[in-house]
């Protein structure tokens, strides 16, 4: 069971261990298309076992170690999964999960936190097939969810605004969008699904070198900016230069988030940064924090933070949403990424968040009523679904 070392921290790239379980499948199970898996579950619950005490030995993140369980149960609870999967007919929960993908690099080759162009596009291509509709971070966490009915929303998120994330290619007198970076895939795929209106939220690196700052072409950083306030993408804050916000005091925690505000506002002046993902997944000793303060007189203020695992989000709707603590779902062929989570669901539709269709309304299953947030009861007419 091998271990590989790839932590980022600080200005410089550190190591963390990370588990990797390897999950066993038998080659005869697997039909002309590729797409039919018969998962060993009983196999795959030991190996995971396994992976989880040598975790707790060694002192691996907790996130991982939760993402391996939540693995394990999911391979323990889908026999076998045949995509694609009708939505049709199938009862509305809005207070089901959903998923908040998390991408890192965007380029070749493939690897844990890199995203191969073509895997990335196969990603979107797959939500778009399987029914479920991209929502803009902004909305899942207010509850404004605009969703088709029978969709089930989902939202993208970009950590450390690398280069593959978004490129701008020259020519003549032009910037354009390179079609195979990640932004470029979203617009491409935009124009191919007029009824998937692709979003996602960036978070950006203003002060760090190695071409992760604000994604690597220093000369087109303005431009960039622009680009994604412009065309209804979101720019998040990952502090000034990935900070481990646990290893820092009160001061270096505010300073962090202060001054990645201060630099995209240097950009586009008056753009309103409400959201951060924790470098590492690491909260400061301080949370309230990450929330609010100051820096030399410059304040910010975050409506959600982000995680870096290890599941689906809980829904804006319910009493157990903490816009504070959003968990996200590592991109990537994984036991615990995208493509698992989408079979599961699809075996499993009353976990997920299914939409009625009315942004007025909150759909819930009769048996989980009293699961709806008092907020969510005073703003919106709740239907019972029987």
């Amino acid at each position: 069971m091998p271990i590989s070392f790839c932590r980022k921290g600080g200005r410089k790239l550190e190591l963390l261990f990370v588990l990797n379980v390897h999950f066993i499948f038998n080659a005869q199970d697997l039909n002309k298309t590729g797409k039919e898996i018969t998962m060993h579950s009983k196999r795959i619950g030991l190996i995971v076992l396994i992976a989880v005490g040598v975790a707790l030995l060694i002192g691996i993140p907790k996130w991982k170690i939760a993402a391996q369980e939540k693995a394990s149960k999911i391979a323990q609870g889908t026999s076998k999964v045949t995509l694609p999967v009708s939505v049709n007919n199938i009862k509305p929960n809005e207070l089901g999960g959903i998923m908040i993908l998390e991408y890192h690099l965007i380029g070749e080759p493939e690897a844990e936190w890199r995203r191969a162009p073509e895997n990335f596009r196969k990603d979107l291509q797959m939500l778009y097939d399987q029914g479920y509709y991209p929502v803009p971070l902004e909305d899942l966490v207010s509850g404004n969810l605009k969703v088709p009915a029978g969709k089930t929303p989902f939202v993208i998120t970009f950590d450390d605004s690398s280069q593959g994330q978004f490129r701008f290619l020259k020519q003549g007198n032009q910037l354009l969008v390179d079609p195979n970076c990640a932004l470029g895939i979203m617009e491409s795929l935009k124009k191919q699904h007029p009824d998937f209106p692709l979003t996602a939220t960036f978070y950006v690196l203003p002060e760090i070198p190695h071409g992760l700052r604000l994604f690597g072409q220093e000369e087109f950083m303005k431009q960039k900016l622009e680009y994604l306030a412009a065309h209804g993408y979101e720019i998040g804050n990952h502090t000034y230069w990935h900070q481990n916000l646990g290893k820092t005091d009160d001061i270096g925690v505010q300073k962090q988030i202060a001054l990645c505000v201060k630099e995209v506002q240097s950009y586009v002046p008056g753009y309103r940064v409400h959201s951060l993902a924790l470098p590492l997944g690491v909260h400061a000793k301080n949370r309230i924090l990450e929330q609010d303060g100051s820096y030399q007189g410059f304040q910010y203020h975050n409506d959600s933070i982000l995680l870096v695992g290890s599941g689906p989000a809980i829904s804006p709707f319910s009493r157990a949403f903490d816009p504070y603590k959003l968990e996200r779902i590592q991109a990537g062929d994984t036991a615990w990424g995208p493509k698992s989570y989408v079979s599961y669901y699809a075996k499993n539709p009353s976990q997920k968040f299914i939409s009625d269709g009315d942004p007025t309304t909150v759909s819930v299953p009769k048996n989980l009523a009293d699961k709806v947030r008092n907020i969510s009861r005073n703003k919106y007419k709740i239907k019972i679904v029987e």
